[in-house]
């Protein structure tokens, strides 16, 4: 009997030391970060065989945790419905990579350069609407995302406008 007595207080105590008190739900992080991107812009045209240029500033309130970088095609400007794809939609490039940010800190400077290939599997890539997402998340879990749309477009794509021919009035 003594021994089940001191088993119960045991627990008891154990319980009632490490029970959440009102101090833990006032320190717990519901933040979000913040994020900031200046490069790369909406609607920014990319040729295949180039690069995006990253530069971002990530910010939170207690202590930032990883950021992730994702690019896929739009091309059915994600209704998932059942489209018809032309032939330049049959091979789509994508990108996603998660990078770990040195514990402690606050505010996270991002700058890199993402390849992005001519060719996959020796045929060139899709071109056409693409988006590119950023997400970054707080050593408590939070999250925050932003996302851009992003053309990759072959230079041929495009028209001459120095053309002195070219008439800008029609």
């Amino acid at each position: 009997m003594k021994t089940r007595l001191i088993y119960l207080f045991s627990i008891t105590a154990t319980l009632l030391i490490t029970s959440c008190s009102e101090d833990d739900d006032a320190n717990m992080d519901t933040q979000a970060p913040e994020i900031s991107i200046a490069d790369p812009v909406e609607e920014e045209e990319i040729a295949p065989g180039g690069e995006i240029h990253f530069d971002a500033i990530f910010t939170d309130n207690v202590e930032l945790a990883s950021f992730k970088l994702e690019v896929h095609n739009s091309f059915d400007d994600h209704t998932h419905a059942s489209v018809k794809q032309s032939e330049s939609e049959n091979n789509p490039w994508s990108y996603n990579e998660v990078f770990e940010i040195e514990a402690g800190n606050t505010i996270h400077e991002a700058h890199m350069h993402i390849p992005v290939p001519a060719e996959i599997n020796g045929q060139p890539i899709s071109e056409g609407h693409y988006h590119f997402g950023v997400f970054v998340t707080d050593t408590a879990g939070n999250e925050s995302q932003a996302f851009l749309e992003l053309h990759i477009e072959g230079e041929e794509d495009h028209d001459d406008h120095e053309d002195e021919d070219h008439d800008h009035d029609h």
